[in-house]
C-alpha cells in the first residue's frame, strides 16, 4: 500500500468535507483553550512567590481561556448534532442536541465543564488555588479520555494514560507564556534563565512520561507495529510523532544553548529565546491540529 496515498485518501474523504472541517476546527479550539487554561493554572502554582507580577497577568489569561473553552465545548456539541443529521439546521435543535449528549460526548463535555469551573474557582479564590489547579486540570485532561478513540478496550488503561499524557502536555504548553513574558527586552534575563532552568528540570521528568505514555497508548490502540505503518490512522500518528520530535528539538535547543546564553548576558540571547518560544508554540498548535484530525477524521483499524 502506498503510505502517502492512503493518508491523503483518508484526509480527503472526511476532513475536507464541511462536517469534517467543522468537527476538527471545533475540537482544535477545545484543545488549545482547555490545555492553555489547565497548563497556566498548574504553572501558576509552580511559579516562585516573587513572580507576583507574572502571576497576576496569568490569572486573566486563565479566565479568558476557560471562557473560550466553555464556548468551544458547546459549539462542538452543536456541530455533532448537525453532523448526526447532516443538516446545519439541527445544530440548534434541542432534541438532537440531547441525543448527541447521551453518549460519551456528553460525559466528556460535563467532565470538562466541571474541570473548567474548578479552574475558574482557583482564579477567584486564592485560598484554594493550588488544589483547584490540580483537581481542575486533572478533570480537564480526563475529559478527553472519556470520548473518541480512548474509549476502546482496555478503556481504563487508556483513560489513565491519556490523563497523565495530557497533564504533562498542558503544563509544558502553559509554561511557554510566562517564559515569553519574563524574557521581554529590558527585563532581567537572569530571572528568565532561572525559571527556564527550573522548568527544564521539570521537563526532564515530563518528556520521558510523554514518550512512554504515547508509545504505550499507541500500542494498546493499534495492537501492532504493522498497523502503525500500513493504516491511514497509524500514518497520521507517525506524522504527529514527527511533529512532536520537532518540539523536543526546540526545547533541547533552549536548554542547551539559549538559556546558558541568557545567563551569560549574551547579546541578543533573550530575543533568540523568545523567537524559539514562538516556534515552540507554533509546533504545539501543529500537534493539536494533527490530533484534532486524527480523532475526528480517522478510524482506528480493527484486527
Amino acid at each position: 500500500m502506498d503510505i502517502g496515498y492512503s493518508l491523503w485518501a483518508a484526509l480527503t474523504e472526511s476532513s475536507f468535507s464541511l462536517w469534517g472541517l467543522m468537527a476538527a476546527s471545533a475540537k482544535l479550539a477545545v484543545y488549545i483553550s482547555s490545555f492553555l487554561a489547565a497548563g497556566l493554572a498548574l504553572v501558576l502554582v509552580a511559579l516562585p512567590t516573587q513572580q507576583e507580577g507574572i502571576k497576576r497577568s496569568l490569572l486573566g489569561t486563565i479566565a479568558a481561556a476557560v471562557a473560550v473553552s466553555v464556548v468551544a465545548s458547546i459549539w462542538r456539541v452543536m456541530v455533532q448534532a448537525g453532523r448526526l443529521m447532516d443538516d446545519l439546521a439541527f445544530m440548534t435543535d434541542p432534541e438532537i442536541i440531547a441525543i448527541s449528549l447521551e453518549g460519551p460526548l456528553g460525559t466528556s463535555t460535563l467532565a470538562r465543564l466541571i474541570g473548567l469551573a474548578i479552574l475558574l474557582l482557583g482564579v477567584l479564590a486564592p485560598s484554594v488555588r493550588t488544589g483547584a489547579a490540580v483537581l481542575g486540570a486533572a478533570c480537564v485532561a480526563l475529559s478527553f479520555g472519556l470520548t473518541g478513540h480512548a474509549t476502546r478496550d482496555p478503556q481504563w488503561a487508556l483513560l489513565v494514560l491519556i490523563t497523565i499524557h495530557l497533564l504533562a502536555v498542558s503544563f509544558w504548553f502553559g509554561a511557554l507564556l510566562p517564559l515569553y513574558q519574563l524574557s521581554k527586552p529590558g527585563l532581567d534575563t537572569d530571572e528568565a534563565a532561572r525559571l527556564s532552568h527550573r522548568f527544564g528540570r521539570q521537563a526532564s521528568i515530563i518528556v520521558p512520561i510523554l514518550i512512554a505514555v504515547g508509545g504505550v497508548f499507541a500500542y494498546l490502540l493499534l495492537g501492532s507495529l504493522q498497523a502503525v505503518v500500513s493504516t491511514a490512522y497509524g500514518q497520521m500518528l507517525l506524522l504527529k510523532l514527527v511533529i512532536v520530535a520537532l518540539v523536543l528539538g526546540i526545547a533541547a535547543l533552549n536548554k542547551l544553548r539559549l538559556v546558558p546564553a541568557m545567563e551569560m548576558q549574551a547579546a541578543g540571547a533573550a530575543k533568540r529565546f523568545r523567537t524559539s518560544l514562538r516556534w515552540e508554540a507554533l509546533v504545539f498548535l501543529m500537534i493539536f491540529t494533527a490530533t484534532a484530525l486524527l480523532t475526528t477524521s480517522f478510524t482506528v483499524p480493527t484486527a
